[in-house]
């Protein structure tokens, strides 16, 4: 047993007679600033690294098996989306972002990503080179993490009226995965001195900046999965893409005084569009007071605010969505999502004293404990929707979302909490991502696959929920026994208390959102780069010039999104769905 007194006797005594400087003591088995180093030659464990154990060919296959099923995780998120789609034209576009997400993502982290910011430590132990994969298996496994954390925003504006135009989708990807994930990941998973990373005191415990004395340089932010790194990030960049819409929507209708509009194409059937008024201001709520959401909303009374919220997220029909597109989008974001925590151990080996192949199997139980708990949450309360306002039958499709809120939540402390604490982190998942929908209804955010609710919202609890539910004996003793074997060496983590964890943490937090906001830059330069260059052309004072202006200043969402009215293309034509070359289309001319 890893956590016996025996067996911290005999590390304690090989450290001290070993190396010299260590801040251990027999009477704590973290130790207060424990952190030995190996050089990469040496007998025992190389820089971090047993090479022997990692990558033998059972840890190979582990490793490159579970990659692949997360490559697969985007068939589930594009099930998912399409289930919330209405017509073929958006149904075609959820389809084409996750070609160019994986496309931008591939390019972003083969060029910039894995070599040049991420740091990770090659089992190797040989040197990164620009342009260069020194090692395929990890790069692989980390690309499709980078990836992921792009095609997570993919959900947010599958019924707006803009949409993300085509190269502004394959940037975002592009420098979420190639420059802002890495970031993040250097920060929680390098072994570099300077990062938050717990990896860090697998080989630079000879850096003279680390003295147990200190507070910045004892503490380590724990994120196992990804639960930061990319649900978060991509919750992040996803409430960025619904604010830019808004305020895209906001634009267009501030001079009709924030009214509801639809649109109607010109009748001389060129591109641009006619927009007129279908209602009154005072008729923007509904006869049973509920505030129209995707639209400007307008005040409304203290009871409509308090029951409208649930009332849309549990409406009469059950969802106006293909519930069984989304039922088989998330079994099988479930299915992959085993390997996206499993084959984040790297590895199916046993340290040396047998308790690290008990790893993969203990972060699987968590999982399914953290969705049995609150998906049980999710089922009652989607039960007392359908008592409460007598509908026609449960809405399954919030009950999914709540399996996914649990699946986000407990991915940064998978292998380190206890069974009963993942069963608090997924109740409290699932209350977490009600009050996350309500808060958007609240301020009239149109995220249409609740991407900020379940990614965003969830993430965040599942970084904090680490800190609270850790800190026992059982919770100690996996964390290390886990970092263990994932560092393949004798590494010994510095003691934490409470507030110490709760603040590293949140310090750890913020910085992912501060990087998740960062997207905003290149939003905002999409965004507004049409205007400016307009202006500058405009003051040109040649015809030709102006004119080319004054269309880049009206167009509506700059380069970064596409105005498209609605039952209608980009072009003004009838959406055509895909059918075979030569027989004639029936549905042609008509919505769909």
């Amino acid at each position: 047993d890893y956590c016996d007194s025996d067996v911290r006797r005999e590390y304690t005594e090989y450290f001290e007679t070993e190396y010299v400087g260590l801040c251990m003591d027999d009477q704590h088995y973290l130790g207060n600033c424990a952190f030995p180093w190996f050089p990469c030659n040496s007998s025992f464990h190389g820089s971090g690294v047993h090479t022997d154990r990692r990558y033998n060919d059972s840890s190979v296959s582990w490793v490159l098996t579970a990659a692949i099923l997360v490559f697969f995780m985007k068939a589930g998120f594009m099930l998912l989306e399409l289930a919330f789609t209405e017509e073929a034209r958006e149904r075609r576009l959820v389809i084409i972002y996750k070609y160019v997400d994986a496309f931008g993502s591939a390019f972003g982290f083969f060029f910039i990503g894995f070599d040049v910011i991420s740091g990770y430590n090659s089992p190797q132990c040989v040197e990164h080179s620009f342009f260069s994969i020194t090692d395929p298996t990890l790069w692989f496994f980390k690309f499709t993490f980078a990836s992921n954390s792009a095609t997570i925003l993919g959900g947010c504006l599958l019924t707006n009226r803009y949409k993300l135009r085509i190269p502004a989708a394959f940037l975002s990807a592009f420098v979420i995965s190639g420059i802002i994930h890495p970031i993040v990941a250097w920060f929680i998973w390098s072994d570099g001195c300077d990062s938050f990373s717990p990896y860090r005191f697998c080989v630079h415990a000879h850096c003279d900046s680390m003295v147990c004395s200190s507070f910045r340089n004892k503490v380590y932010f724990l994120d196992f999965a990804g639960g930061g790194a990319v649900h978060l990030l991509g919750g992040t960049a996803g409430l960025l893409i619904c604010i830019f819409a808004k305020v895209a929507n906001y634009l267009e209708t501030r001079s009709k005084r924030q009214i509801p509009t639809i649109i109607n194409p010109a009748a001389d059937g060129d591109d641009d569009v006619q927009l007129y008024d279908i209602i009154n201001e005072n008729e923007a709520i509904n006869d049973d007071g509920d505030a129209n959401i995707g639209n400007i909303q307008t005040k409304c009374n203290l009871k409509c605010c308090l029951g409208s919220p649930f009332k849309w997220m549990y409406p009469e029909t059950g969802a106006n969505v293909d519930v069984d597109k989304a039922a088989l989008g998330v079994l099988i974001l479930w299915f992959a999502w085993f390997a996206f925590n499993c084959g984040s151990t790297e590895s199916v080996e046993s340290d040396r004293y047998g308790t690290y192949h008990a790893v993969p199997s203990r972060i699987a139980i968590n999982m399914i404990m953290a969705c049995a708990a609150g998906g049980t949450v999710a089922v009652a309360i989607a039960s007392y929707a359908q008592y409460c306002y007598e509908t026609d039958s449960i809405n399954a499709n919030e009950i999914a979302n709540g399996i996914l809120s649990c699946l986000v939540a407990i991915t940064a402390s998978c292998p380190f909490v206890s069974y009963w604490a993942a069963c608090v982190i997924g109740i409290t998942a699932v209350l977490l991502y009600h009050l996350g929908c309500f808060a958007e209804y609240w301020l009239g955010i149109e995220d249409t696959a609740r991407v900020v609710p379940v990614h965003g919202v969830c993430g965040l609890w599942g970084c904090l929920s680490l800190a609270l539910l850790i800190q026992n004996n059982e919770g100690l003793c996996n964390l290390h026994a886990t970092f263990e074997g994932l560092c393949y060496c004798n590494l010994r983590l510095p003691y934490l208390s409470m507030g110490e964890r709760v603040l590293t943490q949140f310090i750890g937090i913020l910085f992912i959102l501060l990087m998740g906001l960062s997207i905003g830059i290149v939003y905002l330069a999409l965004f507004i780069t049409p205007y400016l260059i307009g202006m500058c052309l405009s003051a040109t004072g040649q015809q030709y010039c102006i004119q080319l202006g004054n269309k880049l200043k009206g167009l509506k969402g700059g380069f970064l999104f596409t105005p498209m009215p609605k039952g209608k293309t980009n072009r003004g034509g009838p959406a055509v769905p895909l059918l075979t070359p030569g027989v004639p289309n029936p549905n042609y001319g008509t919505n769909n």
